[in-house]
């Protein structure tokens, strides 16, 4: 159950932080990032919805399916964003045919990112050096497909960038005076079970992952000198 819930907690604070990113773009008139970030956030967080909707009236059981609860509309109207919003393969070929191959987005993208690493001096820095190599294949294989016109992988390569620019706002939020640093571990989850090679024939708990969890699954805020233990 805790690792069900992990599962709905990841996918929500990425699509958060990549809202007031977007956002922050767009009140600072940063065209360029705003190109690429309304792309991405369109495609992964309309299509995430839709898990994390059902998984939460799974959680709640039999009261989840009943209407005096919010679950069940939830769970109708999750779909609608992967309409109205645009198809999935829409908003990815946006991304990567236009986004990145004709606007070269991604550059402003990838520079806004090194600059949240930049300043989140406090992230240990094989933390921090692994969120920015993970940023920059994530780009490098975006830029791939784009040049390659490889069309059945531009979901795929959305994908990755949604995935390594939402674990840096994470960790950099999670270093923000007087922030909840329980951020940065989502950040940490994210690199590891998003952007990171696993065996699924051979899964093993990390020694981090189960103080992580129950961190992440309780009701205290957590102090930036707590969570930066988690993440070396």
């Amino acid at each position: 159950m805790r690792r069900q819930l992990l599962k709905l907690i990841m996918p929500t604070e990425q699509a958060l932080s990549m809202a007031f990113c977007t956002a922050d773009a767009m009140g600072r008139g940063a065209s360029a990032e705003l190109r690429i970030l309304t792309g991405l956030l369109k495609l992964r967080a309309c299509r995430d919805n839709v898990p994390v909707a059902i998984g939460a009236l799974e959680a709640r059981g039999g009261n989840g399916a009943i209407e005096e609860w919010v679950n069940p509309r939830l769970v109708r109207d999750a779909p609608i964003g992967l309409l109205w919003e645009g198809t999935s393969n829409i908003n990815a070929l946006d991304v990567i045919g236009r986004a990145v191959a004709k606007a070269g987005a991604q550059r402003a993208l990838q520079a806004l990112m090194h600059q949240r690493l930049e300043a989140s001096t406090a992230l240990p820095a094989s933390f921090r050096n692994a969120l920015g190599s993970a940023l920059d294949r994530a780009v490098a294989l975006a830029e791939r497909v784009a040049g390659a016109e490889a069309e059945p992988l531009a979901r795929a390569a959305s994908t990755a960038l949604y995935n390594a620019a939402s674990a840096v706002l994470l960790a950099w939020e999670g270093t923000r005076p007087g922030a909840d640093s329980r951020r940065a571990l989502v950040a940490k989850c994210v690199l590891a079970h998003r952007l990171s090679p696993v065996d699924p024939l051979a899964p093993e708990e990390a020694a981090w992952e189960r103080p992580v969890a129950s961190l992440l699954l309780g009701e205290r805020a957590v102090g930036l000198g707590e969570a930066m233990g988690l993440l070396g």
